[in-house]
């Protein structure tokens, strides 16, 4: 296709559209092609002039993509998971075109491409007059660079050369190729601020798609021109692409030599009218003609040129970094200015990481796009719209979502991927902005209603029928009397055309404009209209009255944003570095020095670059480790952070001391108790600190929860602060006392301050006064990590005079707060040094219960030794004996019981298991160690085949579990999933499992959901209600996605893409199941729930047809299964291989039978194993 822009510019034909979409007026031809035109327009709604390219509707039948040739030699970094467009549209609007495909993923690529000698892109859409695609640009207004060279100097010469090569750069580091550099591709204008010139690289990669393809790659020998089909452009194209054989960025060194050389000559450099006529030409090329044919550009420059043309690959320069160092290495003109090559690394920085790669926000934009396919899907012609199983569903959707997050944590960029792939799908998605000039009550939504009207035409009824309304908000003069009509309007503009309506920045909203938006979230709730309405905003006090009675009444859902993870940080550096060795190592240096905030993550990242400590050689990177700029990085960052206080005055410091001397998160409520500021004054400083990346603040059980964002922060507060910090930290200590206040958190802190401001033993009563109050405050991870200080201050200054009080901590640490410290390593090293102390003390209690804490504590980090694991066991349980505490031995015993389950001893673990049911006889027992023996006995008689008395068993358990709280259950919860899965009875356990995930939602701890709620969804599954089972796997990956559990959001997304597959949508189920597979292989530790995935992934191969596939990896599966004596596992597989030999008409393998009370083990069928 010829270039989007051209000096001279063609005029309008008889058949050009005059107006696109209702809001292009088309003012001039720009360029036109085999598949489409490029317009010069004006967007009406924007008020501003862009470049419109219009793929035609009538293209030849036969068009189609190009397959896998040498310009997708290089995977794209930022394109690695699979585009899949969903539909918004009316059914089939997306259609089979592969060409409209091509167009779509064309835009897909360039919303991610943000450079300066880059072409900005706009939006895309369907014009509806003429059926086609189209999307607008940045309109570059400039010649080409040919005209702009002709005459030009030495200096203008290397200028566009240098900025040229520094956007390939950026494209070679993003994994990217052009793949057709030439004259018309490159445009020359001149900056707004100073009128110097700047070259613009256009038309990225749609030569490279829109081409006829050849059937097969060409080889070196072909005769004929006929024979070869290349994605580019005769004497510009390298010789290596028009053979046919692999490409990379060296190509495009190529290319750009060859256009700089017609820019400066006048003419190309390799005459020829086919690909073939150039390569004979080509193929003589030597370096040092250069020289004397290119002499206005100087000896560098001609010489570099030179070797960028040279036929072989492997002589050229080897990236476009190597040209751009190169050039201001060896060109006097760059010379002169000896601070130009730490210039160029900052330039270089800034755009790198200026727009990263979207893979931090990924879940919550595939979360998002799920809802909006939920809310705009369309119901099918012909369908009762009350008997719909879509318009049921759309019935329970909330179709609001309010996204806060402070500034720079990616509100913006979620929404603008969300609008992307609206709009590819061709959806339609609105927006206003709350900070806008319009001085109207309601001025957010009159540009909402300009866009709606303008979408649906001046034909729409219902623009017809408010064209009062649509009249004043093109004249801005809307009033706050308009609330009631805007809202009318906006619901019955959903009815004829859904779409999804994004309202930002809220935090800055007038008040009557928060009153239409929440009567619009309340309105199309009860109207169940066809409409998602997404919120963003910063956290302020003018919105969290509004946001907490929409959660209240649940109407909207609000999502708060979180820091990356260490492992996102890794992602999103894989899409900025691509797979360089120093991945794992960078990520975790930045994950300490700036604790996941997308601001400070960015910036830090950038700091890296400039300062030479991370360094880009071709195609890698090295981390300079032991370099002097990386010794100092940690003053260097510091100082920005200081300075940046210093910015926000003598209250960003107070505050940020405050949170120093504590070192962990508080409420935000009470550490304005704790701040000298007015109220006021506190919330702005909060907003200004979070702004600036210094503090992080998150929401916690419904209360925003404040801390230091990094470690640099946390510097610059002890090197201004360093001679006063224990006296501050006594001052905070009796200021805390003052309040005699109850709450858990000021205990949990005065003990901190005192802790680290006393020595030897001064703090020791203080310290467990506080584990008490906290214990009864039922805060067990406080109290722990008060325990922690407790133990190491006895043991650092106690002697042996102190041995009782030590014992005292530690079993407080092992029977209140077990699991509360954040490293289990931690626990078990006090367990075992709790051992000692008891065998000096003689009490063989205590040592029983350390060997079985030690047993549990080294089994949550994945390290069970069975063996060793017995051997505690045996320890733990003589040691009972002597103590002569009966439950105690039981307990034990139970645990044996399970750990010979997990390591498939069935048999032995059915002895242990009779022996530990003796506790339910026993008065002294408590119900919780009753019902945990109970549920750890159902999944034994399960495994074991003993349905019958697994259903007495649980008969018995059932008024034992009513006194129980919910935490206290999970193993009778998962005792009867396995009861339901092996007895072939899911109904049996889904009404106790509803009634447990619904106490757990009252308490307000959903991170406990996610086990009992997976569980149910599969239980849900096998009861073959699969639209409650996908409610179920939905709300775990938003569960999982919110609080970063990678393990969580991986398992439910394939369980939800075989719920997909179950439900008609194969191709989609097949698409999400592939990519939670490729998720969990990055999981350590996670063999089984791996395995269960590819079980479904071998069911959902055969309902794509292919069923070889899956009868050849299930039967693998099998055998493995056996062999490893994983039962449920082998069941499943089993089972599965049963049904498609059924639906194949064989009968290879009997399904199993319905189960029995007292069945045969081998009759047993299980499909999935629950969690535990």
């Amino acid at each position: 296709m010829t270039s989007e822009y051209q000096p001279e510019a063609e005029p309008l034909e008889g058949n050009a559209p005059e107006r696109i979409a209702r809001r292009y007026a088309v003012r001039r031809l720009l360029g036109r092609g085999g598949f489409g035109a490029v317009y010069e327009a004006y967007d009406e709604l924007e008020d501003r002039v862009v470049a419109l390219k219009l793929i035609r509707r009538d293209s030849p039948v036969g068009t189609r993509l190009a397959p896998p040739d040498s310009s997708h030699a290089q995977d794209s970094r930022i394109q690695q998971r699979r585009a899949v467009t969903r539909s918004f549209g009316t059914p089939g609007s997306l259609g089979p075109d592969n060409l409209a495909a091509a167009f779509k993923e064309e835009f897909r690529l360039l919303t991610q491409l943000h450079h300066p000698n880059l072409a900005t892109v706009h939006d895309f859409g369907r014009c509806g007059d003429t059926d086609s695609f189209y999307f607008t640009q940045e309109l570059v207004r400039g010649d080409d660079i040919s005209g702009y060279l002709k005459g030009a100097t030495r200096d203008q010469v290397v200028e566009l050369f240098l900025q040229l090569a520094r956007a390939l750069d950026y494209i070679h580091a993003l994994g990217l190729v052009h793949g057709d550099i030439k004259p018309s591709n490159v445009l020359v204008t001149r900056t707004e601020a100073d009128g110097t010139p700047q070259a613009k690289l256009i038309d990225f990669g749609l030569a490279r798609m829109l081409r006829e393809p050849a059937d097969s790659i060409p080889s070196p020998e072909a005769e004929d021109d006929e024979s070869i089909t290349v994605l580019g452009t005769p004497g510009f194209s390298a010789p290596e692409k028009i053979r046919g054989q692999l490409t990379d960025a060296r190509s495009d060194i190529y290319s750009l030599a060859a256009t700089l050389y017609a820019a400066i000559r006048g003419h190309r450099p390799f005459p020829g009218k086919s690909f073939r006529e150039a390569l004979r030409v080509q193929r003589d090329w030597r370096p040092e003609l250069a020289g004397a044919l290119l002499q206005p550009a100087g000896p560098v420059v001609a010489e570099l040129i030179g070797r960028m043309l040279e036929p072989d690959p492997a002589k050229r320069p080897q990236s476009a970094r190597a040209v751009v160092l190169e050039l201001l290495r060896r060109e006097a003109v760059q010379v002169r200015d000896r601070a130009q090559s730490e210039q160029e690394r900052r330039d270089f920085a800034r755009v790198l990481v200026e727009q990263l790669p979207f893979v931090d926000r990924a879940h919550y934009a595939e979360l998002m796009l799920d809802k909006a396919a939920d809310v705009l899907r369309p119901v099918g012609e012909g369908a009762d719209p009350a008997a719909s199983s879509a318009t049921r569903l759309r019935g329970r959707l909330l179709r609001t979502i309010v996204v806060k997050a402070p500034e720079g944590m990616g509100k913006q960029r979620l929404l603008a991927e969300l609008r992307r792939e609206v709009q590819l799908g061709d959806g339609l998605f609105v927006e206003g902005s709350c900070w806008t000039n319009d001085t109207s009550a309601v001025g957010a939504f009159a540009a909402v209603i300009v866009q709606l009207a303008t979408a649906l035409g001046e034909r729409s009824r219902v623009v017809t029928a408010y064209g009062e309304l649509v009249r004043a908000a093109r004249r801005r003069s809307l009033t706050e009397s308009a609330s009631d009509q805007i809202t009318e309007f906006l619901v019955a503009a959903a009815r004829e055309r859904p779409y999804v309506l994004h309202v930002s920045n809220l935090s800055r909203a007038q008040e009557a404009t928060r009153a239409t938006f929440e009567q619009l979230c309340r309105a199309i709730d009860h109207a169940e209209a066809p409409l998602l309405l997404c919120g963003t905003t910063e956290p302020h006090s003018k919105v969290t009255p509004l946001l907490h009675a929409l959660s209240r009444d649940q109407v909207s859902e609000v999502w708060s944003l979180r820091p990356f993870s260490e492992r996102e940080m890794q992602l999103v550096l894989q899409g900025v570095l691509g797979d360089t060795p120093v991945l794992r190592e960078l990520a975790s240096m930045l994950d300490k020095l700036t604790g996941g905030h997308p601001l400070s993550f960015r910036e830090t990242l950038r700091v890296l670059i400039e300062e030479g400590i991370l360094i880009r050689d071709a195609d890698t990177w090295t981390l300079r480790g032991a370099s002097t700029a990386a010794d100092e990085l940690h003053k260097t960052l510091a100082q920005r952070s200081e300075a940046r206080l210093d910015g926000l005055g003598v209250s960003g410091w107070e505050i940020a001391s405050i949170l120093y001397l504590l070192e962990a998160p508080i409420e935000e409520r009470q550490l304005s108790q704790l701040s000298d500021l007015r109220p006021e004054r506190f919330s702005r400083t909060l907003d200004r600190l979070e702004g600036e990346g210094l503090i992080t603040r998150s929401a916690s059980s419904g209360a925003s929860v404040i801390q230091l964002a990094h470690e640099s922060v946390r510097e610059a507060v002890r090197g201004r602060y360093e001679d006063s910090l224990d006296e501050t930290r006594l001052d905070l200590a009796a200021r805390i006392e003052e309040f005699d206040s109850p709450e858990a958190n000021f205990v949990y802190l005065r003990a901190r301050l005192l802790d680290d401001a006393s020595e030897g033993l001064e703090a020791i009563d203080a310290l467990e006064q506080a584990v008490d109050r906290l214990l009864d405050a039922q805060q067990p991870q406080l109290a722990g990590q008060v325990l922690e200080r407790l133990i190491a201050r006895l043991r650092r200054h106690g002697r042996t005079t102190a041995l009782d009080r030590l014992l005292r901590a530690q079993m407080k640490l092992l029977r209140h707060a077990a699991g509360a410290l954040d490293d289990p390593r931690r626990e078990a090293a006090h367990y075992e040094a709790g051992i000692l102390v008891a065998e000096l003390l003689g009490d063989f209690s205590a040592q029983a219960q350390f060997w079985l804490g030690l047993v549990d504590r080294y089994a949550g980090m994945a390290n069970l030794d069975m063996d060793l694991t017995l051997e505690r066991l045996e320890k733990a349980s003589e040691a009972a004996r002597h103590a002569r505490d009966r439950v105690l031995e039981l307990r034990i015993a139970n645990r044996r019981t399970e750990v010979l389950l997990g390591a498939g001893e069935i048999e032995k673990a059915a002895r242990w298991s009779r022996q530990a049911m003796e506790i339910v006889d026993l008065d002294e027992a408590s119900p919780a160690d009753k019902l945990h023996v109970i549920g750890v006995r159902l999944r034994c008689l399960s495994l074991s085949g003993q349905i019958g008395e697994a259903r007495r068993l649980h008969d018995l358990g059932r008024p034992i579990a009513g006194d129980v709280p919910v935490l206290q259950r999970q193993s009778y919860l998962s005792g009867i999933a396995y009861l339901a899965v092996f007895g072939g009875d899911p109904g049996r356990a889904i009404p106790e499992i509803e009634d447990g995930v619904q106490e757990i939602r009252d308490a307000n701890l959903p991170r406990l959901l996610l086990t009992p709620l997976h569980n149910l969804g599969d239980l849900r599954l096998r009861n073959e209600d699969l639209e409650l089972a996908e409610d179920a796997f939905r709300e775990c990956i938003r569960l999982a996605a919110a609080f970063g559990h990678d393990y969580h959001v991986h398992l439910n997304r394939g369980f939800l893409g075989y719920v997909l597959a179950r439900r008609g949508s194969a191709e989609d189920g097949a698409v999400m199941l592939a990519d939670a597979k490729n998720g969990m292989l990055t999981v350590h530790g996670e063999h089984v729930a791996l395995q269960q995935l590819r079980l479904l992934d071998a069911e959902v191969a055969h309902m794509l047809g292919d069923s070889a596939r899956a009868r050849r990896e299930l039967e693998e599966m099998l055998a493995d299964f056996h062999t490893a004596n994983e039962l449920s596992l082998a069941h499943w597989a089993q089972e599965a291989l049963a049904r498609i030999e059924r639906d194949l008409g064989t009968s290879f393998i009997e399904t199993p039978a319905v189960v029995a009370d007292d069945s045969d083990p081998e009759q047993d069928t299980v499909r999935t194993k629950p969690l535990r």
